[in-house]
Protein backbone atom coordinates (compact mmCIF):
# COMPACT_ATOMS: atom_id res chain seq x y z
CA UNK A 1 0.00 0.00 0.00
CA UNK A 2 1.37 3.38 -1.07
CA UNK A 3 2.19 5.70 1.68
CA UNK A 4 1.12 9.63 1.52
CA UNK A 5 4.57 10.41 1.13
CA UNK A 6 4.71 7.86 -2.02
CA UNK A 7 1.68 9.43 -3.61
CA UNK A 8 3.30 12.82 -3.27
CA UNK A 9 6.76 12.43 -4.31
CA UNK A 10 4.84 10.84 -7.35
CA UNK A 11 2.74 13.74 -7.83
CA UNK A 12 5.81 16.17 -7.62
CA UNK A 13 7.69 13.90 -10.22
CA UNK A 14 5.27 13.51 -12.69
CA UNK A 15 4.74 17.82 -12.62
CA UNK A 16 8.66 18.39 -13.20
CA UNK A 17 8.61 16.18 -15.69
CA UNK A 18 4.74 17.92 -17.36
CA UNK A 19 6.86 21.15 -16.35
CA UNK A 20 10.29 19.68 -18.45
CA UNK A 21 8.26 19.10 -21.40
CA UNK A 22 6.54 22.43 -21.79
CA UNK A 23 9.77 24.33 -21.32
CA UNK A 24 11.34 22.20 -24.21
CA UNK A 25 8.11 22.97 -26.30
CA UNK A 26 8.70 26.43 -25.23
CA UNK A 27 12.32 26.53 -26.19
CA UNK A 28 11.67 24.68 -29.39
CA UNK A 29 8.62 27.24 -30.83
CA UNK A 30 11.26 30.06 -29.72
CA UNK A 31 14.08 28.69 -31.42
CA UNK A 32 11.68 28.27 -34.67
CA UNK A 33 10.27 32.03 -34.04
CA UNK A 34 14.07 33.09 -34.20
CA UNK A 35 15.31 31.24 -36.76
CA UNK A 36 12.48 32.71 -38.87
CA UNK A 37 13.08 36.35 -37.87
CA UNK A 38 16.84 35.44 -38.65
CA UNK A 39 16.18 33.75 -42.20
CA UNK A 40 15.05 36.57 -42.73
CA UNK A 41 17.66 39.03 -42.22
CA UNK A 42 20.33 36.81 -43.72
CA UNK A 43 18.34 36.91 -46.97
CA UNK A 44 18.21 32.86 -47.18
CA UNK A 45 16.34 31.03 -49.60
CA UNK A 46 13.01 28.53 -48.54
CA UNK A 47 15.49 25.87 -48.33
CA UNK A 48 18.58 27.39 -46.34
CA UNK A 49 15.60 28.92 -44.24
CA UNK A 50 14.35 25.62 -43.05
CA UNK A 51 17.88 24.09 -42.72
CA UNK A 52 18.71 27.18 -40.90
CA UNK A 53 15.54 27.26 -38.22
CA UNK A 54 15.86 23.52 -38.20
CA UNK A 55 19.66 23.97 -36.58
CA UNK A 56 18.13 26.78 -34.61
CA UNK A 57 15.54 24.29 -33.01
CA UNK A 58 17.66 21.46 -32.38
CA UNK A 59 20.25 23.01 -30.57
CA UNK A 60 17.61 23.02 -28.15
CA UNK A 61 18.62 20.11 -27.06
CA UNK A 62 22.27 21.14 -26.78
CA UNK A 63 23.99 22.94 -23.60
CA UNK A 64 24.14 26.34 -25.18
CA UNK A 65 22.98 28.76 -23.32
CA UNK A 66 20.77 31.45 -23.97
CA UNK A 67 23.48 33.86 -23.70
CA UNK A 68 25.90 32.02 -25.95
CA UNK A 69 23.31 31.34 -28.71
CA UNK A 70 22.85 35.36 -28.92
CA UNK A 71 25.96 35.56 -29.06
CA UNK A 72 26.53 33.24 -31.70
CA UNK A 73 23.57 34.67 -33.89
CA UNK A 74 25.03 38.38 -33.03
CA UNK A 75 28.41 37.11 -34.35
CA UNK A 76 26.60 35.86 -37.70
CA UNK A 77 24.52 39.30 -38.18
CA UNK A 78 27.69 41.23 -37.85
CA UNK A 79 29.76 39.43 -39.70
CA UNK A 80 27.05 39.65 -42.90
CA UNK A 81 26.89 43.91 -42.31
CA UNK A 82 23.41 43.63 -40.06
CA UNK A 83 24.32 45.45 -37.16
CA UNK A 84 20.98 46.92 -36.39
CA UNK A 85 19.46 43.41 -36.61
CA UNK A 86 22.13 42.71 -34.19
CA UNK A 87 21.40 45.14 -31.82
CA UNK A 88 18.10 43.78 -31.98
CA UNK A 89 18.60 40.46 -30.63
CA UNK A 90 17.48 40.79 -26.99
CA UNK A 91 13.98 42.55 -27.53
CA UNK A 92 13.88 39.47 -30.31
CA UNK A 93 14.48 36.56 -27.66
CA UNK A 94 12.27 38.55 -24.83
CA UNK A 95 8.97 38.98 -27.70
CA UNK A 96 9.78 34.94 -28.82
CA UNK A 97 9.71 33.42 -25.70
CA UNK A 98 6.71 35.30 -24.81
CA UNK A 99 4.92 34.29 -27.98
CA UNK A 100 6.05 30.77 -27.54
CA UNK A 101 5.04 30.63 -23.97
CA UNK A 102 1.93 31.95 -24.45
CA UNK A 103 1.18 29.81 -27.70
CA UNK A 104 2.32 26.43 -25.90
CA UNK A 105 0.21 27.36 -22.55
CA UNK A 106 -2.62 27.80 -24.80
CA UNK A 107 -2.20 23.95 -26.48
CA UNK A 108 -1.58 22.34 -23.22
CA UNK A 109 -5.26 23.86 -22.19
CA UNK A 110 -6.34 22.87 -25.45
CA UNK A 111 -5.61 19.16 -24.92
Amino acid sequence: MATLFDERERAFEALFAQEEELRFRTLVRRNRIIGTWMSGRLGLSNEEAETYTRRLVEAVASPLTEEALMDRLRTELIGRGHEAAAAELPDLFARASAEAALAVREENRAA
